[in-house]
């Protein structure tokens, strides 16, 4: 009897250090060869019932590091042949990126889709719709689930399997015969470890893990190595995201740049009429001054400021601009014509436009 506790003993530990496995823990537990089915449609039907549809194309996942530390995931097709989408959610490479819970990850999100991925056992699961309010550890649905190709989820010995798959054959080989007389779709999730997961309730299951994951998370103590590694993530980012700023701001500066933006502006002007007009900021800003553009015409004028803002003046109305700005027609036969100077000599004046 105590022999037997034991052993029920030591199986409950093994499930339940098995569940708290980290997301890359378990990937590196399968090897970077191993191969996933991807379902893109999981939900429970009328009746409650968990359904697994959608089976396409197979992936492989690429785990990322930055200086050796884990920074996220790549989804990558299987084979060469595969058309398989690329997807990458790195936290080195995006502010919205994060990863949870450092050096015991339960999972990565992107904050700004509301998307990410957790991983347990032979499953990985794309979630939607994370809770801002559960700090990224509750969700609303599974958006998809990848399911590694040969994974043993049985349960019974190999004899017991072989025994009921000959009681089945007859009855199995009748029931696609059937199928095909009706013009019904083959099932698609056939595979054991997706039956399995048919079998549960997979909301529940994910959220049960990121919740025992979280205790894991909240009751360890990070070492001086966890802090440096935290810091590598943190400092990788925080590079990446200044050589962007600094790409950009000197870009902007190029003349390409400035050519660039004035044919985007063009393009926009020949759509609309060709009373158009273009509002663009000057250097000398003056303070509290204000000139007015006023449409005595019978049709709507357009403008652009100097942020790309597209705005209107009705006809009969007058629009207010500060002094530091320039208006000039960006259309007609009198296409660049300045209609007003901005600076202090437009104090309060009025320019019409027709």
């Amino acid at each position: 009897m105590k022999k037997n506790i034991t052993l029920a003993l030591a199986l409950f530990l093994t499930l339940v250090s098995f569940s708290q496995q980290s997301l890359f823990e378990t990937l590196e537990s399968h090897g970077e060869e191993a191969v996933y089915q991807r379902y893109y449609s999981v939900y429970k039907d009328d009746d409650g019932k968990q359904v697994i549809k959608g089976k396409q194309y197979q992936l492989k996942v690429e785990i990322l590091k930055t200086q050796g530390v884990y920074s996220g995931i790549k989804l990558v097709g299987a084979t060469k042949d595969d058309k398989a989408g690329m997807y990458t959610l790195d936290v080195t490479k995006s502010k919205s990126s994060k990863m949870y819970g450092y050096p015991n990850v339960s999972h990565l999100v992107d904050k700004i889709s509301r998307k990410g991925f957790v991983v347990i056992g032979d499953y990985i699961f794309k979630i939607g719709n994370v809770w801002k309010e559960s700090e990224g550890y509750g969700f609303n649905n599974i958006d998809e689930i990848y399911i590694r190709v040969g994974a043993d989820v049985t349960e019974k010995s190999e004899v017991d399997g072989k025994k009921k798959k000959k009681k089945k054959k007859f009855g199995a080989l009748m029931g696609k015969l059937k199928d095909a007389a009706m013009n019904k779709a083959p099932a698609e999730c056939t595979s054991p470890a997706c039956k399995k997961a048919e079998s549960m309730n997979l909301n529940r299951y994910v959220l049960d893990y990121l919740e025992e994951m979280k205790a894991k998370q909240d009751g360890y103590i990070l070492t001086a190595k966890d802090k440096a590694d935290i810091a590598k993530i943190e400092n990788a980012e925080k590079s990446y995201s200044e050589g962007i700023a600094d790409y950009n701001n000197k870009y902007k500066r190029k003349p390409e740049y400035q050519r660039v933006l004035q044919n985007n502006i063009n393009a926009q002007a020949s759509k609309d009429r060709k009373n158009f007009i273009r509002v663009e900021g000057t250097d000398a800003k003056v303070d509290n001054c204000k000139y007015y553009i006023k449409n005595v015409g019978s049709t709507t004028y357009k403008y652009t400021n100097s942020s790309q803002k597209i705005g209107s003046i009705l006809p009969g109305k007058t629009q207010e601009f500060s002094c530091y700005y320039l208006a000039f027609v960006a259309e007609g036969t009198d296409k660049g014509k300045l209609i007003v100077n901005g600076g202090q000599s437009s104090r309060g004046k009025t320019r019409t436009v027709n």
